[in-house]
């Protein structure tokens, strides 16, 4: 009967140590991996959507301004669409950060 619960023992602490680390391989390794692919894959997706939607929305500005303000003058709508793309880039490039100063 002692040989029982000696080995009982034995067998509950190596399961104990070997779930403790499986759990910590998990925390630390897998985890984490699993939120970076996340990251990646929806990123990738925002990205592709947003392409997407960015060229459909050039398309119809064009096409409704060429029809209905500028009179089938498509140069007109090409140049106000560049317009408002290069606004819209300068906007963004007046808002950037300072670049880092490294001291060699």
């Amino acid at each position: 009967m002692a040989e029982h619960n000696f080995t009982d023992g034995l067998s509950n602490r190596a399961l104990d140590t070997i779930d403790s680390v499986v759990a910590t391989i998990n925390d630390k390794a897998i985890r984490p991996a699993i939120v970076a692919a996340r990251a990646i894959v929806f990123g990738v997706i925002i990205a592709v959507v947003a392409l997407a939607v960015a060229v459909l929305l050039s398309v119809g500005f064009v096409r409704l301004t060429t029809d209905y303000l500028f009179h089938y003058r498509v140069w007109v709508s090409y140049l106000v669409l560049g317009a408002i793309f290069c606004a819209a880039g300068t906007f963004a490039y007046a808002k950037r950060g300072a670049a880092p100063h490294h001291d060699d």
